[in-house]
């Protein structure tokens, strides 16, 4: 089975969406999951309506506000299927989106090195535009970071994998990309690439795309995690190198002194060099971003 795995707050004005392409789905083997994180609008009596409708099988919970990554720590375990798709409050799908992902899944999923399925993903003002490619077998580092294809896709995964890679948690920080669990997943795992669009997504004024830098400046230990992902080996120098950037700036931004930064680098000589220009800019995106408490 699938378990389509909804995080969600304050989205009762887009959750309807969602639905309504999960109810129009051709096959219906899969489970609708939802992890409430902390909303205070009226999500739980419309997820009560969808329930009492009874038209596909959901399963609703509440938790304390923590930000995304944490409603998908709660979720994961609790997820019936033995793929995990991944879909905002504020998207929907094809209505051929479960047949197709179920298709293609008998192709792969006896092969262990596979830790899932990455499809297309329609976005109305895309950042990046996905390469034309070939239905293939690659590895998430090298297909979309390093030959730069980095436009926003749906990724399948196994719940059997995801739960060996649990997103990070850091103190009173609120967004974390999720890179920084698929990149980890991508050292030692290779991905299915289908090139069929079963995703779509529209960027909302209050979505995490379109406010992603204020978030990172605001939550820059868990940027600061990300960064040191992306310095890793595997990944052009030109990457790791701004990265190594990034790094510094965000280490300078949670408060940490240069002796700090430099031994937990992975590129200690580079954050050696980048330390001053960081600074400056870590001064202005705090000034111009962060919060005032």
């Amino acid at each position: 089975m699938i378990t389509v795995l909804t995080p969600t707050y304050n989205r009762e004005r887009t959750l309807t969406k969602a639905y309504n392409s999960l109810v129009e789905q051709e096959c219906k083997e899969f489970e609708w999951l939802i992890i409430d994180d902390g909303s205070k609008d009226n999500t739980k009596k419309l997820v009560d309506k969808f329930i009492k409708e009874n038209k596909i099988s959901i399963r609703y919970f509440l938790k304390k506000n923590g930000g995304k990554h944490t409603a998908l720590n709660y979720g994961i375990p609790k997820s019936k299927g033995d793929l995990i798709l991944i879909l905002d409050s504020d998207d929907y799908l094809s209505k051929d989106a479960i047949k197709l992902i179920k298709d293609y899944w008998k192709k792969y999923k006896y092969n262990d090195k596979i830790c899932g399925m990455t499809f297309l993903r329609k976005i109305n003002n895309p950042i990046y535009k996905e390469k034309i490619f070939d239905e293939c077998v690659s590895n998430m580092i090298d297909f979309k970071y390093n030959n730069n294809n980095l436009a926003d896709m749906c990724e399948i995964m196994r719940k059997d994998i995801l739960l060996k890679y649990p997103y990070p948690e850091f103190p009173n920080e609120r967004f974390l990309s999720e890179v920084i669990v698929t990149g980890e997943i991508a050292k030692k795992y290779d991905t299915a690439y289908i090139p069929k669009e079963i995703y779509f997504t529209e960027y909302l004024d209050d979505g995490l795309s379109l406010n992603w830098l204020k978030l990172v400046i605001n939550n820059p230990l868990g940027a600061r995690a990300n960064s040191l992902l992306f310095q890793s080996n595997r990944f052009k120098i030109i990457i790791r190198l701004k990265n190594c950037i990034t790094y510094d700036v965000y280490s300078i931004i949670a408060g940490m002194n240069i002796k700090r930064i430099i031994k937990e680098s992975n590129m200690k000589f580079w954050s050696i060099i980048f330390y001053i220009p960081s600074f400056i800019v870590a001064v202005y995106l705090k000034k111009k971003y962060k919060k005032v408490k």
